[in-house]
């Protein structure tokens, strides 16, 4: 998987109409609430990742959020 499909699965889940970039910051990403975070630790279940849902504090940018889920571009 390509990290821009990736990214488009995150803001899916986020119900987010925005397209979203690594530079972006999750505190100004519409969606990015707690309903927003349990949606996406549901699709990383969906593929196979998982994180603990308190990682999810020190997320400060998208870029922040791939790292932590360890996600690597095909």
């Amino acid at each position: 998987m390509k990290l821009v499909e990736f990214l488009e699965l995150v803001a899916e889940a986020l119900d987010c109409e925005e397209t979203l970039v690594v530079e972006d910051k999750v505190g100004g990403i519409e969606g990015w609430d707690s309903l927003g975070i349990l949606s996406i630790v549901s699709m990383l279940d969906g593929l196979g990742m998982s994180v603990e849902l308190d990682k999810f504090e020190k997320i400060d940018t998208i870029q922040d959020f791939v790292t932590l889920v360890g996600f690597v571009d095909e």
